[in-house]
């Protein structure tokens, strides 16, 4: 007991942070960094990443595969190498910095295509499968196929989810699609060792209970993108307004307030697609970040006037994959593409008041 009276806290303090691998300081002119198998390296312009990389089937190209939102942090899920978190709140003492975390998957990870990202217990959930569409790889399913990170270690962590856990990797079990739509979880194994191959399709409105048997069709439809009635009410009127000014489409979403991505339509099957980025936190007005493929933005706030905005241009050849925000960071996913095939791939890192004045 000390001189206060008080009884002093006996409990084992939890394990410091580890560092971030570098404090980003973004600024009005880009940061680019280049996606690798053993993570993200800065370049100096974009330009840097032409022809860096061969082109090979998306399934086995590192790139951002998923963005995830998780309060003030950004999260990625690369494809073949691990995750990447961007915190704001890791920075240290860098006023308006952004922690940047890489999480290695190792050689497991360089085996396997991420098939979905999502928060499960508040914890960010990566699903690994076996790709045999573009491969005819003899690796067995992945087991674990569910992996997560915390910031107290250097490498990722199996974890446990006991709806798509009941079709055990051991059996032969490769789980390809996991998403979320109308609350509902909706996924899809199968199982090639059997004498007759097996394909389940399931849903399940809680990953910790089992999921129901459903139909292809239920299946398929799960696959539509959400009208706008079933997304929050700001975002829903923020969406008709940027809709409106893109004239349709297809806005996949990404925000601390959804498990995983959202997918929006007003109904306009234009062929158009667009990355989104919703925030409807305490210290900020509710607000909307919208991108299409070339660079060409909207930011969105309820009462106020749709402002547009550019990304940094691109390579001939090159598209803009996805957006998300940490702190007062804008972070844009970008790839090298040619039909199914990545070249090279990574993110530009932008202050927001760089784009919007």
């Amino acid at each position: 007991m000390d001189g206060t009276g008080l009884q002093p806290d006996s409990r084992p303090s939890a394990p410091p942070a580890a560092m971030p691998d570098a404090v980003l300081q973004a600024g009005e002119y880009p940061l680019w960094f280049r996606i690798t198998g053993d993570g993200p390296i800065l370049i100096e312009t974009i330009e840097d990443a032409v022809f860096s990389a061969a082109l090979i089937p998306w399934p086995h190209a590192p790139h951002i595969r998923f963005f995830l939102a998780q309060g003030n942090d950004l999260a990625m899920a690369v494809n073949q190498a691990g995750f990447i978190c961007l915190s704001p709140a890791r920075a240290g003492a860098v006023d308006g910095g952004v922690g940047l975390h890489f999480i290695s998957g190792g050689e497991f990870w360089r085996q396997y295509t991420v098939g979905a990202f999502f928060l499960y217990e508040d914890k960010p959930a990566a699903l690994l499968y076996r790709d045999d569409i573009f491969l005819d790889s003899d690796a067995p399913p992945p087991s674990p196929r569910l992996w997560t990170y915390n910031l107290y270690s250097a490498a990722p962590e199996s974890l446990t989810v006991p709806s798509p856990d009941a079709f055990s990797p051991q059996d032969g079990w490769n789980m390809d699609v996991l998403r979320f739509n109308g609350g509902f979880w909706y996924f899809r194994t199968v199982n090639k060792t059997a004498a007759r191959p097996e394909i389940q399709m399931l849903r399940s409105e809680d990953l910790s209970q089992a999921g129901e048997p459903i139909s292809l069709g239920t299946f398929q439809t799960a696959a539509r993108p959400e009208p706008f009635s079933a997304a929050p009410a700001p975002l829903r009127e923020m969406l008709v307004g940027v809709l409106s000014e893109f004239a349709g489409g297809i806005v996949t979403v990404i925000s601390p307030e959804f498990p995983g991505t959202r997918n929006f339509t007003g109904g306009e099957d234009t062929g158009r697609t667009f990355s989104g980025y919703y925030l409807n936190a305490p210290a900020h007005y509710p607000l909307l970040l919208v991108t299409d493929p070339r660079g060409t933005g909207l930011y969105a706030e309820p009462g106020n006037p749709i402002r547009r905005f550019r990304l940094p241009a691109l390579p001939e050849g090159f598209i803009y994959t996805g957006i998300g925000l940490a702190g007062d960071t804008v972070f844009a996913s970008w790839e090298e593409q040619d039909g199914y095939s990545i070249g090279a791939a990574g993110f530009m890192a932008l202050r927001l008041t760089a784009l919007i004045d």
